[in-house]
């Protein structure tokens, strides 16, 4: 399993998409603290707004309703931010414009894009976002750590369910961490940024034949929720700073509700409630 796996085939009646970064591993304050911040005070010069660039990152990407974004669109936040309250960012309105209208925000997308437009923000932007998977891969691995309870919560899980990993997080990045905790042997497939929108990639596992009750999405963000409604499928949270707890509630009520047909009404509308008032809190 330390390949690539091959393409995903449905083996079980259920199915079980993870996202990774904050979720089953304690990643998402690490990496914005010691990359995506960072690397942003480096490529726009910000570094007399240091202090400030960090609290805004950790703002938008961990306590509130835009945690997880994709890291264009919480690029695009923060860099509107600073033109608004700190220093001028040149050709802002590129990055702007293209985070709303691109059909994939990737490296591959963004350098294409590039080439189209010659846009000296978009430029900038590319740097920034190789820039960031390097200082990322500099990261120790032994520092992005599985929350507890995400190993026996996996495998009971695929007792009776397909898993797949689908994050918005680089691949080489959510693979390497998963080797490395022995985690990927229960993984049927990595789904990840360069696959396209979480939305998008459920729809197409839900395409290969599982029923909408049999689908279930555990996720950290709003747009782990969002992907998992599109698609009128199930979902369970993952609540900052909860994260311990979440997983053994999973293990030990929520997976079996999910696998008897239990799960749908009041149990998923209390735990939405609750991932809704832990980030407005």
């Amino acid at each position: 399993m330390e390949g690539k796996p091959t393409e995903f085939k449905k083996t079980k009646e259920f199915l079980i998409c993870i996202d990774s970064d904050g979720c089953a591993i304690d990643t998402m304050d690490l990496k914005h603290r010691k990359s995506l911040a960072p690397c942003t005070v480096y490529e726009w010069g910000l570094e007399e707004f240091r202090d400030a660039i960090q609290r805004r990152w950790r703002e938008i990407s961990l306590y509130s309703m835009d945690r997880g974004v994709n890291r264009f669109i919480g690029l695009a936040k923060i860099l509107k931010d600073i033109n608004e309250n700190y220093k001028h960012v040149e050709d802002l309105d590129s990055l702007l414009n293209w985070v709303q209208n691109a059909d994939e925000l990737s490296n591959d997308s963004l350098k294409a894009e590039v080439e189209r437009t010659d846009s000296p923000c978009l430029k900038k932007v590319l740097a920034w976002s190789e820039l960031v998977n390097g200082s990322i891969r500099m990261i120790n691995t032994d520092e992005k750590v599985p929350f507890d309870g995400v190993r026996e919560a996996l495998q009971k899980m695929t007792g009776f369910a397909d898993i797949a990993i689908v994050t918005a997080a680089n691949e080489e990045e959510i693979r390497k961490e998963w080797v490395y905790w022995d985690m990927i042997e229960y993984v049927e497939h990595i789904y990840a940024q360069e696959a396209g929108s979480k939305a998008s990639t459920i729809h197409r596992l839900k395409e290969l034949g599982y029923a909408s009750d049999h689908i279930l999405m555990i996720g950290d963000a709003p747009a782990d929720l969002k992907a998992a409604q599109e698609n009128g499928v199930l979902f369970f949270p993952i609540n900052v700073r909860e994260e311990k707890q979440c997983w053994e509630e999973f293990r030990r009520e929520g997976a079996n509700r999910f696998r008897n047909g239990i799960y749908a009404g009041r149990y998923q509308d209390e735990k939405i409630t609750d991932f809704y008032d832990n980030l407005a809190g």
